[in-house]
């Protein structure tokens, strides 16, 4: 699998960082989570992404991605 597919597959790409972040901002304001935009270096377009320590998902091997577990204290 290229970096291609594992950066940009199925996301949306946004033609500027100020078109994201606005995207960012409605998404917050429906209830969603917080969102940071990013220039990808694969398809030099900008997506959407969790900040760094806020990831959703860890990424595994052949069954796809694995959901981070919440640990109770």
């Amino acid at each position: 699998m290229n970096g291609y597919l594992i950066g940009c597959y199925l996301k949306t790409v946004f033609p500027s960082r100020r078109t994201g972040r606005r995207r960012a901002r409605q998404i917050r304001g429906e209830g969603g989570p917080r969102l940071d935009d990013y220039r990808c270096r694969h398809c030099h377009g900008v997506h959407l992404g969790h900040p760094h320590g806020e990831a959703t998902h860890l990424r595994s091997g052949p069954h796809g991605p694995t959901p981070v577990q919440e640990l109770t204290a």
